[in-house]
């Protein structure tokens, strides 16, 4: 384990109306469903539905404790009972500091058909621990981490343009990957983030992915926004592979662009139309690259008017991608290879920055950072491909969306709307005041070792103050949530928490949930930090 003094990093708001700001990082058994398979492409070009979603809807109060179940239809999908619940929101400011840590075993996960779904009640959590595996001030705004398959090596990714290794229960010094070089002149500051546009930023390098090969390909892709150079605000997909010689670096001369996609072709010019990017590239369980790429930025859609709601247009929409195939590196199969963009699998989206695939069913989470109203959780159950997530005719649960949003987009032609299963209002005023909520999407649990966290599906918030949640999703029915505190407060005894373990500093801000290939569930967390969660004592 790696440990330094901990000096809280700039942060990247995790997308959105609010993107990360000057710290940390910008900006889970089975979510109980009860769909089967693994997530691929349907042929054809008609969009499939799952039917009615409930949907879990979460205000931002003060305090917490878990979510109350409330009855009614939710009539834009014809699904069950809605569940609304206030979110806890104690915790607060600083960083901790935090020391010890113990090494993250690999190894498989635990496998096995998931257990019998309960959408009832919200998962009933009382204490969650975390323990250090690796900090160090060497990072500045660690945002997302990974591991290859059947490794116990971390490679952590900073979005100021490194890839570090944590191996054998030591960082190494020389990075996988450096592309410090273009992300130069970046936004990011050196303190907290306190919401606003303080140390406002998007791009960078972002998330980091290995194929199911990679032991013997070599390969690996990233996702990297440039903030200097040529390449300045291009949304990049680039394909490396590593070094033969030293498997702990990379060769940058293999580097091959999967995705550049150029600031051509925006309506605005303006600060914003610079993000809601490619933030997150992820291998499904069908062994595809699948990329969240956002709407393309500007208030409201306004860079790139319409284009979610564009099947012929990548930007706001979910690919589905097979490099070893051809320019463009679409996957055989997807929704609107006829017609469309042959790479769109889901559209309607604005800024999916961190989704996710349960290990165990191949439903799809993506955790969707709205405008000024509603941040929110989409779903997308195995097997299902071409579906509309509704923006910009819909910010989450609400249609044409006012105040500073009006949008004057209406949903393609012949499509319905698959409504999101969380909610999370951030008030009325809309503005700068709700750049405070950032939501993470996270990954539903599969790991052994927390059964009260079992099937559950838990995500999270960016900022130091907002709770991390959990919930159940069985088929087509949304439990209520349980909210969960980043850090206990003695007052409020009763409220579901986090608990630091050892040494472990306070879990203030998240980048991402993912899972370890011992099945459990990790957080880089703070800027500076990887945290495995643990059973409290």
């Amino acid at each position: 384990m790696t440990s330094t003094q901990s000096r809280w990093p700039t942060r990247h708001r995790a997308l959105l109306v609010l993107g990360l700001s000057a710290t940390a990082a910008l900006g889970a058994s089975m979510a109980c469903s009860t769909n089967g398979g693994s997530g691929g492409g349907s042929g054809g070009g008609q969009p499939s539905s799952s039917g009615g979603s409930s949907t879990a809807s979460g205000g931002a109060a003060s305090s917490g404790g878990a979510s109350a179940a409330t009855g009614g239809a939710n009539a834009a999908t014809g699904g069950a009972n809605a569940a609304t619940g206030g979110a806890s929101a104690t915790g607060g400011g600083g960083g901790g500091t935090g020391t010890g840590g113990e090494t993250a075993a690999g190894g498989s996960g635990s496998g096995g058909a998931p257990a019998a779904c309960d959408a009832s009640s919200a998962p009933t959590i009382t204490r969650l621990g975390h323990q250090t595996v690796v900090e160090s001030d060497d990072f500045t705004v660690m945002v997302y981490a990974a591991q290859p398959p059947g490794s116990e090596d971390w490679y952590l990714v900073d979005a100021l343009g490194y890839v570090r290794v944590f191996s054998g229960g030591v960082l190494q010094e020389a990075p996988f990957l450096d592309v410090s070089a273009e992300v130069q002149n970046s936004t990011f500051g050196s303190s907290a983030p306190s919401g606003g546009s303080q140390g406002y930023d998007e791009r960078g390098l972002l998330s980091i992915a290995f194929p199911p090969d990679y032991q013997t390909s070599g390969k690996f892709y990233v996702t990297l926004i440039p903030t200097s150079g040529s390449l300045i605000d291009h949304d990049l997909v680039l394909e490396y592979t590593r070094d033969g010689d030293n498997p702990l670096q990379a060769d940058p001369a293999t580097r091959k662009a999967i995705i550049d996609f150029d600031t051509s072709g925006a309506a605005t010019n303006d600060f914003y139309s610079k993000y809601h990017n490619a933030s997150t590239v992820l291998f499904g369980p069908d062994g595809m690259l699948y990329v969240g790429m956002g709407d393309g930025g500007g208030d409201c859609n306004a860079a790139r008017p319409g284009t979610p709601q564009d099947v012929a247009s990548p930007y706001g929409k979910i690919l589905r991608l097979d490099p070893s195939q051809p320019e463009p590196y679409a996957a055989e199969g997807n929704p609107f290879a006829d017609g469309g963009d042959a790479r769109v699998f889901h559209y309607g989206v604005r800024n999916p920055f961190r989704f996710s695939f349960d290990s165990g069913t191949g439903d799809l989470y993506i955790g969707e950072v709205g405008q000024w109203m509603h941040d929110s959780i989409a779903f997308a159950p195995a097997g299902a491909a071409g579906l509309n997530f509704g923006w910009p005719a819909f910010e989450a649960t609400q249609e044409n969306p006012s105040q500073q949003c009006a949008s004057q987009t209406d949903l393609r032609a012949g499509s319905t709307r698959q409504e999101p299963i969380f909610d999370l209002v951030h008030g009325s005023e809309g503005g700068v005041s709700n750049l405070i909520v950032a939501i993470v999407g996270g990954k539903v649990y599969r790991g052994s070792a927390i059964p009260e966290l079992a099937g559950a599906y838990l995500f999270g918030e960016f900022y130091p103050n907002r709770p991390m949640r959990a919930l159940y999703q069985c088929g087509d029915q949304t439990s209520a949530i349980t909210s969960i505190d980043k850090v206990c407060d003695p007052n409020t005894p009763n409220v579901p928490c986090f608990v630091p373990m050892a040494d472990a500093p306070e879990l203030r801000q998240v980048g991402a949930i993912v899972q370890g290939n011992d099945g459990e569930l990790y957080i880089p967390a703070n800027g500076n930090a990887l945290l495995k969660i643990v059973p409290a004592p």
